[in-house]
């Protein structure tokens, strides 16, 4: 069965906040987006710079990853996996 029928929205809101490791930096899951993807906000010392909209860097931001829920058949994505946010999920 696929975990996108088992895992409601508000599931997924209730890990906004919480803590991950991605990419061996520790996260914070920040945003839930429209199209079912975490944003995650590295919580280490790093910053991005952003541009404008005319493509001038003016501002330091904390660095972020989009980290997709599902894959293309409806389960789990590999990235969710292996930031370990499975074992936050109801089963």
């Amino acid at each position: 069965m696929s975990a996108n029928k088992t895992i409601t929205t508000q599931d997924l809101l209730a890990l906004i906040g919480r803590q991950v490791t991605f990419q061996h930096q520790q996260c914070e899951i920040v945003e839930l987006l429209d199209d079912c993807k975490f944003v995650l906000q590295v919580l280490e010392n790093g910053t991005n710079i952003q541009a404008t909209q005319y493509g001038e860097g003016h501002r330091a931001v904390p660095v972020t990853h989009v980290l997709a829920i599902f894959d293309g058949e409806g389960d789990l994505h590999a990235d969710l996996l292996a930031a370990g946010l499975q074992n936050l999920l109801p089963q």
